[in-house]
């Protein structure tokens, strides 16, 4: 499923605004590589970019071979960025293929590469990058991080298709986030840029709507979704932000935030601006669990009492959840559910946990080698199971309460089974789909298209 990435979309305006042509390849599996250097021999690049995550590294890495592996690419350098890169940068020495890692923000970092690569000149002495090199890798400082977000152009959406933007039309208006979840890789974050500059930065209010309005005049968007960790974490900002959106944009919205940042005013604020429905964080419903693993100081009342004043001041509500932490029980699972009951949210997302490199629970389950494989995985999405051996519970357990977790919030009786078959149904199809080979799903896409026509 092809999504907007907001990082790479802001690497690439400001590539753009420095008069580079700029192109984005989607690899959506691993089946698309021969059409994805295809494109790169006719774009005719001369460097060559990724943006990934933990559980897309194996993959970036096997990607970057087979493009090194062909004749007339072997000499372009590629680059690669992202979360991974910036909380794990020692993982460059996994790979001779990857010439480069951005260990930071990446806009004017990328940019000095690519003004030196068009130049002709050496490009290994760039801050916040690691390089591979015959010696070594070169490991430069990192830069200071971006203060000023209205000095950056706005993110380049053209590069992407516009059915992305017709599906979900999102924005990430700020960076930072002031919390450390174990679990998270702002947590990492917060110790690597300790002395980089404020971790928590906002475009202007203006400049945030003037954003919003350009895209709202080209896609036309019912509803839009800000993005941020915690739309509210700022209290300046966020009423100013109320106050003018309700003025100048004044259409339905979603956004995120904490319990602990969701009071009676703020509940009020974001209905009055024309928020539609407030995502809100559980995660554990174990109030211990979130204590003790993942370090969430919040009590089972403070989350009761956030989605009530949300339900008071008539905002939908979504609970994230996630299953399958160090430390997870069946107990645990089941407080998790029992509190999803008495919050009564209108929708809930639950994930399986995954271990990301650099961030404190990530290293636990490495030192306690819960990880057994180093197999690139998809946790949201498809069969939901655990890429953990846990001493406390199954991976069968962990699975079967990913798929009956939903169900058991609005079904009983003999409703119940038949939606759990269903849906085990449903996610076994989802997970066979996506092993087909790519001609395959493109008959089925076709079918598909012939039969809504």
């Amino acid at each position: 499923m092809v999504s907007f990435n907001y990082g790479l979309a802001s690497v690439i305006a400001v590539l753009k605004e420095a008069g580079h042509k700029v192109k984005l390849f989607i690899v959506d599996d691993y089946s698309g590589i021969r059409r994805i250097i295809k494109d790169i021999l006719d774009f005719n690049s001369d460097v060559i970019g990724f943006s990934c995550m933990s559980n897309y590294w194996q993959y970036t890495k096997e990607l970057s071979k087979k493009i090194k592996s062909t004749p007339a690419l072997k000499n372009i350098p590629i680059l690669a960025g992202g979360p991974h890169a910036i909380v794990c940068p020692s993982s460059i020495k996994e790979s001779a293929h990857i010439d480069g890692l951005c260990i930071g923000e990446g806009e004017h970092a990328f940019l000095e590469v690519v003004n030196k690569i068009a130049q002709g000149k050496d490009f290994k002495d760039t801050s916040n990058f690691y390089f591979n090199s015959k010696e070594g890798v070169i490991k430069n400082e990192l830069r200071m991080l971006i203060g000023d977000l209205d000095g950056l152009p706005f993110p380049d959406r053209d590069v992407f298709p516009d059915k992305v933007f017709t599906s979900y039309a999102n924005f990430t208006l700020s960076r930072g986030c002031p919390y450390s979840c174990s679990y998270c890789c702002n947590s990492a974050f917060h110790k690597i840029f300790k002395d980089k500059g404020s971790k928590i930065r906002h475009r202007s209010v203006s400049k945030a709507l003037e954003e919003i309005e350009l895209f709202v005049k080209r896609y036309k968007p019912a509803v839009l979704s800000f993005d941020d960790d915690c739309f509210n974490k700022n209290p300046g900002w966020f009423k100013s932000f109320c106050s003018e959106y309700r003025e100048r944009i004044g259409i339905p919205y979603t956004c995120n935030t904490r319990p602990e940042l969701l009071d009676s005013e703020s509940a009020k604020l974001l209905k009055e601006s024309g928020c539609k429905k407030i995502n809100i964080g559980i995660e554990s419903g174990d109030e211990h669990l979130r204590r003790s693993v993942l370090n969430r100081n919040i009590k089972d009342e403070q989350i009761i009492r956030a989605f009530g004043y949300a339900r008071e001041n008539g905002l939908e509500t979504m609970s994230f959840n996630i299953l399958g932490f160090p430390g997870e029980t069946r107990q645990s699972i089941r407080k998790t559910i029992d509190l999803n009951k008495r919050i009564r949210p209108d929708y809930a997302q639950v994930s399986i946990f995954y271990p990301y490199a650099g961030t404190p629970l990530g290293e636990l389950c490495k030192e306690k080698k819960y990880l057994r494989s180093n197999k690139y995985q998809f946790t949201y999405f498809g069969e939901g199971s655990s890429v953990l051996e846990l001493p406390g519970i199954s991976k069968s357990d962990i699975k079967d309460a990913y798929l009956r977790f939903d169900l058991e919030l609005c079904s009983n009786g003999n409703n119940f089974k038949k939606a759990y078959r269903m849906k085990k149904i449903k996610n076994s199809a989802h997970s066979l789909y996506r092993k087909l080979p790519l001609s395959l799903k493109n008959i089925l896409r076709a079918i598909k298209r012939r039969r809504a026509s």
